[in-house]
């Protein structure tokens, strides 16, 4: 019974979350998804700097915090390139002359950290700006989430099925090859059934872009959380946060999103789904 609880509870939040996201990427205007991605870079900084023990000290924390906030707002008002940029030299000189006045002369990986938190992933979110605000944007904003999540699903259920061969047993014990082909499968398959939604719609899609874009966000999304699983091996932790009930922090559910992301804004400059 207690498990049968657990499993509501994950269902529940897993579904107050995707309408949320939902009703923000779809009804509200373009400042609402840069709110969003805000909230999303401020928090995945905080639970990669401080569950590990990276950063201890509060200076180091906000001046991070206020980094990854800022980073989706240069995205929105079209200075993305030369503030990331500026972003990015007075956080490498604030970690070194921070460091070095602290004598922290062995903290060169923290350094790289701090970069993934404030810059990186709040550079990868603040991706759906420029997708949402481009042509068919609506259209097609939620092709990383599904072909993210719908792989996922395919994994872990193909995994439980078929599982026999450890995919990275040192990273992730759970993960099996079988799982990983079943994964790709439910990438494949989530792409499908989105594009079928689209054709009752009576709008065009290009089959064959959408398919090949869920094969390849289901192989990136696997990537994203075997290195967020490494990361968490690494320094001994089991979740992020306990922000959501069942699923941890925003890094534990959005792991494999954050890969995805960029593949697909990469891939929306080079092929069109429509």
């Amino acid at each position: 019974m207690k498990k049968d609880n657990k499993m509501l509870i994950k269902v529940l939040v897993a579904l107050a979350g995707i309408t949320l996201t939902v009703s923000i990427l779809f009804f509200t205007p373009l400042w609402g998804t840069a709110i969003l991605t805000c909230a999303l870079s401020v928090m995945s900084c905080y639970e990669l700097l401080v569950p590990t023990g990276v950063c201890k000290k509060p200076v180091p924390m906000i001046v991070c915090l206020l980094t990854a906030a800022a980073v989706p707002w240069l995205r929105y008002f079209g200075v993305a390139e030369t503030g990331t940029l500026l972003l990015s030299l007075c956080l490498l000189t604030f970690a070194f002359l921070y460091s070095a006045a602290a004598g922290q002369y062995h903290s060169s990986k923290n350094i790289a950290y701090l970069f993934l938190a404030s810059i990186v992933f709040p550079s990868f979110f603040s991706l759906l700006l420029p997708v949402l605000g481009g042509e068919n944007g609506k259209r097609f904003v939620l092709l990383p989430f599904i072909a993210a999540w719908s792989a996922d699903t395919g994994a872990q259920f193909g995994g439980k099925l078929f599982g026999r061969h450890k995919l990275a047993p040192r990273i992730s014990p759970n993960k099996t090859v079988e799982g990983f082909f079943c994964g790709l499968a439910g990438g494949v398959l989530g792409m499908a059934i989105y594009g079928m939604v689209i054709h009752i719609m009576s709008q065009d899609v290009s089959w064959l872009s959408l398919l090949c874009f869920g094969l390849l966000g289901a192989a990136f999304g696997t990537v994203g959380d075997l290195f967020f699983s490494y990361i968490k091996r690494e320094h001994g932790i089991k979740d992020f946060a306990s922000i959501m009930p069942e699923h941890g922090g925003i890094l534990d559910r959005f792991d494999s999103v954050v890969f995805v992301l960029p593949l697909f804004y990469a891939y929306v400059q080079i092929v069109s789904f429509a």
